[in-house]
């Protein structure tokens, strides 16, 4: 009986085709593009396509600058960004549920590699930090189950290239593709098989930052040392008098709530992709009405119900913990306050220090400044 196939490989062979030949015209016009190591892709699949990702520019070079009708794996615990759903739409993506097992998702991928097709992922699972994380397993787990090479790519000049793409200030980005890894083996005597797959993962990772280029490369790996946060409230009355906020309504998990809001994708993501009521956290050199904090905060706290390892997949269980007591904690004062002062202003300081390698300066930061761009 013939195997019944979740997802056809190749699918939208034509309009892949399009795309690639429009994204190839558009990056030689828009920026300068260096591709290397072309002859270390196979001719055909199966084939596990690794990159590094900060932003959504390593994704279109990679579907357009591999001769492959691409299967990416991508998010499918949110909605996509509207600003690039319309491109994911017409190329069509496999939905990954991040945060847990997806077997759906991961199962979608494995008949793609069953078929001899080509199945591209970034195995850091997404653009949260700044700092090269830990790989997830499922690319090892992939490659054992589906017995798939991966091949490595390196991106550089990523950060900040489409703002100067729209300026056309045409920046020089890179794609350094590496030489092909065996499939991962889990079949190791005395090992955990779980083991084993993280340290299939790591090796891919390990690989993928060898070929980004030796600048970001340290960048990526170590911009800062010394992080830390604070978070304090400041409450005054409308002619700026200040007001007194009881000591039990002080934020206990002031490092989580902080590092939260000094990581400005997240509340781009509430913003874009979730489309939620966020705008008074997004400028905190404002001070905003506490009725409004709380209904920014209870949006929050209300799609998180749904989805309670948000934080967690992203930051670790640790500060994913903290993030979501400080947002309760800040959801519990804010109301408070707009019952005990309706006509009061509350204004929120997310305090972040933290020593930069290449200057050995101490920087303090009040409120990260890209969110006051969103």
């Amino acid at each position: 009986m013939a195997q019944t196939h979740r997802l056809r490989y190749p699918r939208r062979v034509f309009v892949r085709s399009l795309i690639r030949l429009f994204g190839r015209a558009v990056g030689a016009l828009a920026a300068r593009p260096e591709v290397t190591g072309q002859e270390n892709l196979p001719p055909k699949g199966p084939l596990i396509l690794v990159g590094n990702h900060i932003a959504i520019i390593e994704v279109g070079m990679m579907m357009t600058y591999t001769p492959y009708p691409l299967e990416v794996m991508a998010a499918g615990d949110i909605p996509l960004d509207p600003r690039y759903r319309w491109m994911a739409d017409l190329w069509g993506f496999i939905p990954i549920k991040r945060g847990s097992m997806d077997r759906g998702g991961m199962n979608m991928a494995l008949d793609v590699l069953e078929q001899g097709g080509v199945v591209g992922l970034f195995p850091e699972g997404g653009i949260w930090e700044t700092t090269i994380r830990q790989a997830r397993q499922g690319v090892a787990w992939l490659s054992s189950k589906a017995n798939a090479p991966i091949v490595p790519i390196g991106f550089g000049g990523i950060e900040g290239a489409l703002t100067k793409m729209l300026r056309f200030e045409r920046p020089r980005m890179t794609m350094n593709i590496g030489q092909p890894i065996p499939p991962i083996r889990t079949d190791v005597p005395g090992r955990a098989r779980k083991d084993v797959l993280q340290e299939g993962a790591d090796y891919v990772m390990q690989r993928i930052a060898e070929l980004i280029p030796a600048d970001e490369r340290r960048v990526r790996k170590q911009p800062y040392v010394s992080e830390t946060f604070n978070f304090k409230m400041e409450l005054s009355s409308p002619d700026g008098v200040a007001l007194p906020i009881p000591d039990e309504l002080e934020i206990v998990d002031k490092h989580g709530l902080s590092k939260l809001f000094h990581r400005p994708v997240m509340m781009d993501v509430f913003k874009r992709n979730l489309n939620l009521p966020v705008r008074p956290l997004l400028n905190t050199r404002r001070a905003s009405a506490p009725a409004d904090i709380v209904a920014s905060t209870q949006a929050i706290l209300t799609y998180l119900d749904g989805n309670k390892y948000f934080f967690h997949y992203r930051f670790g269980h640790s500060d994913g913990e903290a993030m979501m007591r400080g947002l309760k904690q800040l959801h519990d004062a804010a109301v408070w306050m707009a019952e005990t002062y309706p006509e009061a202003r509350l204004r929120l300081k997310p305090i972040r220090r933290y020593i930069r390698v290449d200057t050995n300066q101490e920087v303090e930061e009040d409120a990260p400044a890209e969110m006051h761009e969103m």
